[in-house]
């Protein structure tokens, strides 16, 4: 196939066209080699240069209909990676954040929409969504389900950090989140991506394409950037532990989120471009969770650091408490199955951070972006 990979220099993207090349497929990546991601120097970035010689690298962006319309013509299939990424960011960046995962995707199908200048050979658009959009997941009061909004600021100030059921305000338990669960994302990158897969969705079956979504979890291991400080808590704890710095563990640490390898999610994405599948969306994760102490101690045993671990008892707005994928719903349609478990993963992961060259990620920077905005309490 002929495939273009919407931020193709990313962590995903890259891993993804690397697998493509390998069994034949002809790929084009548009990237806007972000300095956020890749760093001053993308010629000096470890995801640019990971992408095969095969790959055909055009540098650009998605809110410009000329780039799109380099890229577009003869393309078999699109998957759309492209987007701002990071929860506490996008609370205060908020229009950058629409622009781009908005925009950039309400462009690129009125392209193909309308075969603008030979746009009009994509068959199947694979567009890359989220567990965000679920704000906090799935829950359980009394044997039933519910879904509890943002947690209050009383709560939050006094230290009690799990979730209410917001009828009875009773503490509930949390349970996979399944595709039907309620979609109420809790920050504006959430609600970017509900409307750019809404829109892939919705926008591909009434011209004429199939279109599918995958609800990617928290997504690492080896290519993940070190760079970008606003996303990615294995790489930005990984940075400060190699720096023989300490760790702020937000909350109480007993927070969770579905760690899922980057090998099975590119093995999900292939199995989404090359199914028949139209017009659904899917988890990808593991469907354990794993809480964010047992990451930290994990990574600090992997690279024998000295820096502690100190429990602060901050938190984010936006942020949720809990969430982990029930993967039936991909079993069964798509074959998705994950193969690498959490401490596998982590094992890997660790392993290649200690061949990259550790340097200040800007992580404190961002701390103190999100507390002058009265994001971080």
């Amino acid at each position: 196939m002929k495939v273009l990979i919407t931020g193709g220099a990313g962590f995903i993207g890259s891993a993804l066209a690397a697998a493509l090349v390998a069994r034949g497929d002809e790929v084009t990546v548009l990237d806007n080699l972000s300095p956020q991601i890749h760093g001053e120097d993308p010629s000096n970035s470890a995801l640019v240069r990971r992408l095969p010689s095969e790959v055909r690298l055009v540098v650009g962006d998605v809110r410009n209909r000329e780039h799109w319309l380099q890229v577009l013509p003869g393309q078999d299939l699109v998957v759309h990676l492209a987007a701002e990424t990071g929860t506490g960011q996008s609370m205060y960046e908020i229009d950058r954040y629409v622009d781009v995962n908005v925009r950039g995707t309400s462009l690129f199908l009125d392209l193909i929409g309308n075969k603008v200048e030979g746009c009009d050979s994509v068959r199947r658009v694979v567009v890359a969504s989220s567990r965000s959009i679920y704000g906090e997941g799935k829950y359980q009061a009394e044997g039933m389900s519910v879904y509890p909004s943002a947690r209050s600021g009383a709560d939050l100030e006094a230290g009690v950090f799990e979730c209410r059921d917001p009828e009875t305000g009773q503490f509930v338990a949390p349970l996979p989140t399944d595709e039907d669960s309620k979609i109420h994302p809790s920050s504006i990158y959430g609600v970017t991506k509900q409307v750019q897969e809404q829109l892939v969705l919705i926008g591909a079956a009434a011209i004429g394409v199939q279109g599918i979504a995958l609800r990617y979890q928290n997504v690492y291991g080896p290519g993940q950037s070190l760079k970008n400080p606003y996303t990615g808590i294995l790489s930005i704890f990984s940075t400060l532990l190699l720096q023989g710095k300490d760790v702020n563990i937000f909350e109480d640490g007993r927070e969770t989120r579905d760690f899922v390898f980057i090998d099975d999610v590119v093995s999900a994405t292939i199995s989404a471009m090359d199914s028949d599948v139209t017009g659904q969306a899917f988890n990808i994760g593991t469907g354990e969770a794993t809480d964010v102490m047992t990451v930290a101690t994990e990574l600090k045993k992997a690279y024998g650091a000295t820096g502690a671990l100190r429990v602060s008892g901050n938190y984010r707005i936006g942020d949720i408490r809990h969430n982990f994928a029930d993967l039936g719903r991909a079993k069964a349609a798509i074959g998705y199955s994950p193969k690498v478990s959490f401490s596998q993963g982590v094992r890997e992961f660790a392993s290649w951070v200690q061949t990259q060259q550790i340097e200040d990620s800007g992580y404190q920077r961002s701390v103190e972006e999100m507390r002058a905005k009265g994001l971080l309490k």
